[in-house]
């Protein structure tokens, strides 16, 4: 495929659409799943019994909540939520300081977890890929990577053996799908890296930390996640103070430079209400606009400026139209707010030595066209989309070793977390 011309596939880097990508990475389903719909109201309403546990945090009304997913993405994963009951904590942004360390320990708890000898014998994890992700849109009028419940929630997976080698992965420029092709490696997945280098250039890194270069060529040959990314000290690190302050930095940072962007190309920098979209200014304007942000390097200037030249509005007519009919939305509208998913992720296989695994990187995927959130780098792909409708169907013999997975997760939590205890019910 080629890059046309006037069109989003055109902000691909060179070598982009080389990269390797899995469309349909199989995950475990139920044999009835129930209806996917949005969270309106409180938690405890929507995930209802699969909320397996709840722990207050100590000086905070926010608790955490452990979540059995009713649609998996591996056999051992588990989801973390930041529950509350003064309405939803969206990003580590919003989220009270203690309630970000004990989401921290609880995913350094699962990595201690499946590392367990033990534990990766009774369940099968050895050879497996961990990532560890959560997403950040507030897009409510099409398909996005955090679609259904708004509330900060992280992804805690272990990919087996099985599937991390039986996936095969093709060149993303054979996905003729455009939609699809476009949420594998957004067409700004690139462009946004040096736009959130330029954002962080005043923020001192923590000591171990260091930038990792732009590079499709280099993501191909590495199998590494596409999106801004930062080589961590280790495992250990998510433990720390310093790991707490980059993660509100990097969301604090690239929300900034979202709504200067969003301002110099539309004169707002304001989230739009459903089914509506800013007029963008006339590319002159947005040039002269681009020219005020003096943190912007003329290489993220210049893809911006290509950016602009591939937008077009939508009318109103033509948002009627896809309002009606919103199977066509992804295609025909960007996403209405900043959108991005993080995912700590390592090469290292499971196994004793991964809690001291080097390397480890935190990947940061900015999103503009793309309805997936965490794309994992599973299988030798540099991205995967979770095929949740085909997948093997959970017997009852394997819903029980789910369960028991989860149920030893939730004993070593008790002991690693004293911190934490359990919650008591809640009257609303």
């Amino acid at each position: 495929m080629k890059r046309a011309a006037g069109t989003p596939d055109s902000l691909y880097p060179p070598g982009a659409l080389a990269l390797p990508v899995n469309p349909a990475l199989p995950a475990p389903r139920l044999a009835a799943a129930p209806a996917e719909r949005t969270n309106e109201g409180h938690y405890r309403d929507y995930y209802g019994s699969n909320v397996r546990a709840e722990y207050t945090v100590d000086g905070c009304a926010d608790r955490v909540a452990v979540i059995d997913k009713a649609w998996p993405h591996t056999l051992p994963d588990i989801m973390l939520l930041v529950a509350s009951d003064r309405g939803r904590r969206t990003s580590v942004g919003d989220t009270p300081d203690a309630v970000l360390a004990a989401l921290l320990t609880g995913a350094v708890t699962y990595i201690n977890h499946v590392s367990d000898p033990e534990t990766a014998r009774a369940f099968g994890l050895d050879g497996g890929q961990l990532t560890i992700g959560w997403n950040h849109d507030r897009t409510l009028d099409r398909d996005n990577g955090q679609w259904w419940d708004k509330a900060m929630h992280w992804h805690l997976n272990l990919y087996s053996r099985q599937v991390r080698t039986t996936v095969r992965p093709v060149p993303l420029g054979e996905i003729t799908d455009v939609e699809l092709r476009r949420s594998l490696v957004d067409p700004v997945a690139y462009l946004s890296q040096h736009v959130v280098r330029d954002a962080l250039r005043s923020f001192a890194l923590p000591t171990g930390c260091r930038l990792l270069p732009i590079s499709s060529h280099r993501d191909a040959v590495r199998r590494l996640p596409v999106g801004f990314k930062l080589q961590l000290p280790g495992w250990p690190f998510l433990s720390t103070s310093e790991c707490r302050h980059l993660l509100r930095a990097l969301h604090q940072a690239t929300e900034h430079a979202y709504r200067q962007v969003r301002h110099a190309f539309t004169g707002t920098s304001d989230p739009a209400p459903p089914w509506t979209r800013p007029t963008l200014l006339a590319p002159d304007q947005v040039g002269e606009q681009l020219k005020r942000l003096t943190w912007l390097s003329p290489v993220s200037r210049n893809a911006l400026m290509r950016l602009r030249g591939v937008l077009r509005d939508v009318t109103n007519r033509e948002l009627h139209l896809l309002r009606e009919r919103r199977s066509f939305a992804n295609r025909c509208m960007t996403l209405a707010d900043l959108s991005y998913n993080i995912t700590l992720f390592t090469p290292s296989l499971v196994s004793p030595g991964l809690p001291e695994s080097r390397p480890v990187f935190l990947v940061m995927q900015c999103k503009l066209f793309s309805y997936v959130g965490h794309a994992p780098a599973v299988g030798d792909a540099v991205a995967s989309v979770i095929d949740r409708h085909h997948g093997p169907v959970m017997d009852h013999a394997l819903l029980a070793r789910r369960r028991a997975f989860q149920d030893a997760y939730l004993t070593c939590l008790g002991t690693v977390l004293p911190s934490l205890s359990a919650a008591p019910e809640v009257t609303r």
